[in-house]
């Protein structure tokens, strides 16, 4: 038997799980690392990561014969910005897809070229998340680390140049930066010089499935692993999850809730929103693509009502309980969940989280469903604008949220969905991941590979009175939000 390592990088830790080629998971482990919140600011120092990875790899090493780990691959965080010298040294943190400081930088450009041009080119908004308008940022606000960097790579770029000595990227993470022609599948010239940056930063593309070399002698040794362990180059974690949720397929669609939370799929075409909620990746499949709507906050936004009422100790079984108590709509209490900002559906970084219909009847289980109620009418509003172009009955559910029967609940009834749950329901990037190592190591031939790894086990089914009481919520969501736009922006200003 053979064994692929899959390293999940996310937002505040990487999970690192070990495969069978039979798509058996042997093991995983989680190891956390700080991010750095700071109003619009969100940084991330790279070596953290790295040296996640590095841990996380000795310890899968431990588990099987060396000599039997054929490759690891990467799902990682995506939008990021790390430039770093011609050595792989990084010279600052990691702006992370969570930093919105870039929002002068996205105007101006879209000013110069467009905002219909740069959708259409790049199945993207001008927005200050994507690596593009961070690095104008940075060129702008710390000229010397700009004129010293030698590439901008993203998170899990940074990874596998210190595992292997090579600088690449892959398709999916190339486009997410805001730089990419998406329908010719490689840097846009005319958006670069456009944007005044240098070209020789951006470095070359490969397909995520495409090996991109073997651990350097003295990596594996200190990670335990022969030097013949191919590294896949890998990908972002949007379209790694979709292939981890099962939706290879044209048209399959699933949500994933962790600490952001978004609905994605598979398509033959890039989908290009009339209303431009939606964005458009290249898929880690060949010749794929994936379109998706994202919010910043799902997780986030629970973690916080956890921390503002200081039960850090907590389980969250237990908030689940507390939110099982309530009636849906929460006697009236709308909450907003826009602490970070926002993309899909509102694309508004000047936004903020909001609490609206406070009574003195309110208890703190009604807070705590508000939460998950706005949380999934966020995401309602988002599923929106795909049913615009396709029916959508069924979503497969995935993330570290869908364990949560009450969550589900909540989401099915808002979004008027059946969810269908696979069995590995917090593994979806790291199957995607260990697929792409199998792939890049030619141990499999295709992506028809996944029915060794997924299967689903668990449904459910929206209930239609709950459906009829949210049905006359959504509008009042929105209301809220755009009544309060010009409130939230002034806020921020005087932040």
């Amino acid at each position: 038997m053979k064994y692929f390592i899959a390293h999940d990088l996310g937002t505040s830790g990487l999970k690192t799980s070990l495969f069978s080629d039979q798509g058996q998971l042997i093991t995983s482990l989680i190891n956390d690392y700080p991010v750095n919140f700071d109003g619009r600011r969100a940084t991330q120092n790279p070596d953290d990561l790295l040296n996640a990875v590095k841990l996380g790899s000795k310890e899968m090493a431990k588990q099987v014969a060396s000599e039997d780990i054929l490759a690891m691959s990467f799902s990682a965080q995506m939008n990021a910005c790390l430039l770093v010298d011609e050595d792989g040294k990084p010279l600052h943190d990691t702006l992370i897809w969570a930093d919105t400081r870039a929002e002068k930088q996205a105007s101006a450009l879209t000013e110069k070229l467009g905002f219909d041009y740069l959708y259409e080119l790049t199945g993207n908004r001008p927005a200050a998340n994507y690596s593009l308008y961070k690095l104008m940022w940075l060129k702008e606000n710390q000229p010397d680390i700009y004129h010293t960097a030698y590439k901008m790579l993203q998170p899990k770029d940074y990874v596998s140049y210190h595992l292997t000595g090579h600088m690449v990227t892959d398709h999916s993470d190339a486009s997410g930066t805001g730089a990419y022609d998406l329908a010719k599948g490689a840097w846009s010239d005319q958006i670069i010089e456009a944007a005044g940056v240098r070209a020789d930063l951006f470095p070359q593309i490969v397909k995520s499935i495409e090996p991109i070399g073997y651990l350097k002698p003295e990596v594996a040794t200190e990670l335990n692993l022969s030097p013949t362990t191919l590294v896949v180059a890998g990908g972002g974690d949007g379209p790694c999850a979709t292939v981890g949720a099962g939706c290879i397929a044209p048209n399959q669609f699933y949500l994933t809730y962790g600490t952001s939370a978004w609905i994605g799929g598979t398509t033959d075409e890039p989908v290009l929103d009339p209303k431009k909620a939606l964005f458009s990746f290249a898929h880690v499949i060949p010749d794929k693509f994936m379109p998706l709507g994202t919010m910043q906050a799902a997780g986030t936004s629970y973690k916080y009502i956890r921390e503002l009422f200081e039960d850090y100790d907590v389980h969250a079984s237990e908030y689940d309980k507390l939110a099982q108590e309530i009636k849906p709509g929460s006697n009236g209490l709308l909450f907003l969940p826009y602490l970070i900002g926002e993309r899909s559906p509102i694309w508004d970084p000047r936004a903020s989280g909001a609490f609206i219909g406070i009574r003195t009847t309110h208890q703190k289980a009604h807070f705590i469903r508000s939460v998950l109620e706005g949380i999934a009418f966020n995401m309602e509003w988002i599923l929106d604008s795909f049913r615009d172009f396709t029916e959508i009955h069924d979503l497969v559910m995935t993330g570290g949220g869908a364990v949560s029967p009450v969550l589900r609940q909540i989401f099915a009834d808002i979004l008027d969905v059946n969810f269908i749950i696979p069995r590995n329901i917090q593994e979806s990037t790291s199957i995607a991941a260990a697929i792409l190592a199998g792939i890049g190591s030619g141990h499999y031939e295709n992506f028809n590979c996944l029915e060794r790894f997924i299967e689903f086990t668990d449904k459910t089914n929206s209930n239609q009175a709950n459906v009829e009481i949210y049905n006359s919520f959504k509008p009042l969501f929105r209301s809220a939000y755009q009544g309060l736009k010009p409130v939230l922006s002034e806020l921020d200003n005087l932040r």
